[in-house]
């Protein structure tokens, strides 16, 4: 056998072994990996950062998804100690793509279970809430929508008793304009079997007064609502602390 043949199948091993320096969940003890621990101490087990790690999966190479999941909580400091995982709410996919270590697929896992997250709390806390005043749902909306640091314009959903069935997020936009087009609004209206809708959407400015774009937008999807025969029963907007009602204005 060649002799620099035999060396360097010795050598490439030696290079191998040198290069495996990375740390793996698979390195913890079986007790302390997020999984084994879920199934058998339960999910309040688990730390935040252990949860979190769970949903991105895998770490980097220098880092196990639990030193990630950390690093990305530890990115959103101070807050983070304020509000816990809330502060996640309020996160676009950018603000975690920005963090060493996660790219578009396990920011979009992230964005996922916020999302799923949100949904399920809407669904229990706002389901059958019977809307009789604005008041009424801007206390619903008020605390997540205030903080909003672009415009979102939703549509809620209302069964023949003026009662929520879901909120939808129809548009996202930048920090003083959103695109709102009747086909989406009524789209969704179909889709979810309204009797009527209500629309909302925040200022990031803090001023809840209607702008002109706000009043002939709201204009023209009555007009459309009157052909679809979907009623729109109010369109809210919020602020800081206050809110701003077409209905109360008399100006739907």
């Amino acid at each position: 056998m060649d002799q620099n043949k035999f060396e360097g199948k010795y050598e490439d091993v030696e290079i191998k072994e040198i290069n495996k320096t990375s740390f793996t969940i698979k390195d913890l003890p079986l007790e302390d990996r997020p999984q084994e621990k879920l199934l058998k101490f339960g999910p309040d087990s688990l730390s935040n950062a252990e949860l979190l790690a769970l949903i991105i999966r895998t770490g980097t190479r220098s880092k196990t998804s639990v030193e990630l999941s950390q690093d990305i909580l530890n990115s959103f400091l101070p807050d983070y100690k304020e509000e816990g995982l809330s502060v996640l709410k309020r996160k676009r996919l950018n603000d975690f793509t920005k963090i060493n270590g996660i790219g578009n697929s396990k920011a979009a896992m992230i964005m996922a279970a916020i999302t799923l997250a949100k949904r399920i709390n809407n669904n229990n806390v706002f389901a059958k809430t019977r809307i009789q005043s604005p008041k009424i749902m801007y206390e619903i909306v008020k605390d997540e929508m205030s903080n909003l640091e672009v415009e979102e314009f939703r549509v809620v959903i209302l069964d023949t008793k003026k009662q929520i069935i879901n909120i939808n997020t129809i548009s996202r936009g930048t920090l003083d304009l959103t695109v709102v087009h009747p086909r989406e609004v009524f789209k969704t209206a179909i889709d979810n079997m309204a009797h009527s809708i209500l629309l909302l959407h925040n200022h990031p400015s803090g001023d809840p007064n209607a702008s002109r774009q706000d009043i002939e937008l709201t204009k023209r999807l009555v007009e459309a609502s009157k052909i679809i025969g979907i009623n729109i029963v109010d369109h809210i907007i919020i602020g800081n602390n206050s809110y701003f009602s077409f209905l109360e204005r008399d100006l739907i």
